[in-house]
């Protein structure tokens, strides 16, 4: 029996979909608006849950999660912060069969995340944690869409998929294991999955470069595209195969249907210009979303602002340390979601319905807004350099970059930052290793404007450059083509989920990429 797909099923029968569909999402679009009139009480609702969820568990009854849920302020005193490997312990009985260990729901999955070095790590997720954290955040950004439009069809055509990879069966476990997006891609209710190309398999295929290829191909006869999503970098590569093969000037041509990129994992500022190249419609979204293995933490509900409205409803309950008091350890001075103020730069801390407690992500956020909570990313607690007391972040290298670009007529792929240490016989400077899309007319002018603007993004940076005291001005290497993706793909972070490295406190990334420059 022929099964009918969005592309040949009639229109009055997708008209009814979409009326459905939009009747569905309505529910998500009423807790948005709770976002907006009561966030506190949404997060304290959620911590309760989560304790009486969990209370019989494992780390639950360790915890005395019954005696915190009579007084709920007491848990940031009875739960410590904890690390990854701090949580190992109890995911290692969970590994080992064990059950209820951190959640009362046995887990059913395995997310694999790892970062540019390290061994992978391994986060149980039930398929309740999935369906409260990452399918109920992608329902929050649609009703965020549908906020903007209430008329888009977000089923009239097709959705176009790229996952990360589905890696079969945990030998010592027997869970299926996967990175997060593949598990959200197997996690799409049946029903729902025609409306969506490619098929499972090929959207969880491991081999990226392969996958890559035959999304194109088979993307580039499609006609019919709303909706597309997935890491900048990883995917302009395959809109320039599918022009490739379809001979178009841009991606409208080939998807006239288009109508939202939902983006993450990267800064998109740097990447906007050939987006917007490439869709050229008044109409067209970009949406950022933060999206992690850990969770899914925020995503833009206005057009006009370039950060990110906090979720709050989908299975994580947050804490705030500020970047100094954490670098000092300083931890009993985390707040709650109250205790918040702008113009501070926080690492937060999260408890989930997947079982990870007070847990600090890497990433560092700041908020711009407390009514309602809206956050942007400035960077990771890995992705500093202060190897001469600039603490230069990377949102302030990424700006001066942008702007140096802006004025030279450049674009960036890739790149990368790690310092180079006084000597007796020198000072120190950073050193940029730069990947272009376009390289500028004038690399003269371009390294005096960025290091114009590097000093204008951080004090303390311009302090150190003053009269070439303590930092020289920066190198500049320029990266053949290709050479970023090359670099992960020699070890083993080939795929959407691994990012090259943008700022490094130590040389180890840039000595290893310099020898395979000048092999």
């Amino acid at each position: 029996m022929q099964t009918d797909h969005p592309s040949s099923t009639p229109r009055p029968m997708l008209k009814v979909v979409n009326t459905l569909f939009r009747i569905y999402i309505g529910r998500y679009r009423r807790e948005l608006r709770e976002h907006y009139d009561n966030p506190v009480r949404i997060q304290q609702e959620l911590l309760r849950d989560l304790l009486a969820r969990n209370a019989k568990t494992a780390f639950g009854v360790e915890h005395g999660f019954d005696r915190i849920l009579r007084e709920p302020d007491t848990y940031a005193d009875r739960v410590p912060i904890r690390t990854y490997e701090a949580h190992l312990p109890y995911l290692d009985r969970v590994l080992g069969g064990d059950r209820q260990v951190l959640t009362a729901d046995e887990p059913d999955w395995l997310a694999t995340t790892s970062g540019t070095t390290g061994a992978p790590k391994y986060l149980p997720y039930s398929n309740h944690a999935v369906r409260e954290i990452h399918l109920k955040g992608s329902w929050m950004s649609l009703a965020c869409l549908y906020e903007k439009d209430p008329e888009i069809q977000v089923f009239n055509k097709k959705n176009l998929l790229i996952g990360g990879a589905f890696k079969g069966i945990h030998a010592a476990s027997g869970l299926r294991q996967g990175d997060i997006s593949a598990i959200i891609i197997q996690s799409i209710p049946k029903v729902m999955r025609s409306f969506y190309i490619p098929d499972l398999d090929l959207a969880t295929e491991v081999d990226y470069a392969t996958k890559i290829e035959k999304i194109a191909q088979l993307a580039a006869t499609e006609p019919g595209i709303t909706i597309l999503g997935g890491v900048p970098t990883w995917n302009l590569p395959l809109y320039r195969r599918i022009l490739e093969i379809s001979g178009a000037k841009n991606m409208v041509e080939v998807w006239p249907d288009a109508r939202v990129f939902k983006h993450g994992g990267v800064n998109f500022a740097p990447y906007r210009e050939q987006f917007e190249q490439l869709f050229p419609r008044e109409d067209f979204i970009f949406q950022e979303i933060y999206n992690a293995t850990e969770g899914f933490f925020g995503v833009q509900d206005k057009d006009d602002l370039r950060t990110m409205l906090l979720i709050l409803n989908a299975g994580v309950y947050y804490e705030f340390i500020t970047w100094k008091n954490y670098q000092q350890q300083h931890f009993k001075t985390a707040v709650s979601l109250s205790g918040v103020t702008t113009g501070e730069i926080y690492v937060m801390i999260i408890t989930t319905e997947a079982g990870l407690y007070r847990y600090p992500m890497g990433d560092l956020i700041e908020f711009t807004e407390t009514d309602p909570f809206r956050i942007r990313i400035l960077g990771r607690t890995q992705e500093f350099i202060n190897a001469f007391g600039e603490d230069l972040l990377r949102s302030e290298a990424e700006a001066a970059l942008l702007e140096a670009c802006k004025q030279t007529g450049a674009l960036v792929r890739e790149f990368t930052v790690a310092p180079v240490y006084i000597k007796l016989d020198g000072k120190g400077r950073h050193h940029w290793v730069v990947e272009f899309e376009r390289a500028p007319a004038d690399f003269d002018r371009f390294n005096d404007l960025l290091d114009v603007e590097l000093q204008a993004s951080n004090y303390n940076y311009k302090a150190k450059r003053s009269n070439d005291y303590a930092i020289g001005r920066h190198r500049l290497t320029v990266a053949p083509d290709g050479f970023f993706r090359g670099w992960l793909r020699a070890r083993g972070k080939e795929g959407g989920q691994h990012k090259v490295p943008r700022l490094a406190n130590h040389r180890r990334f840039l000595d290893d990429i310099l020898a395979r420059i000048n092999e």
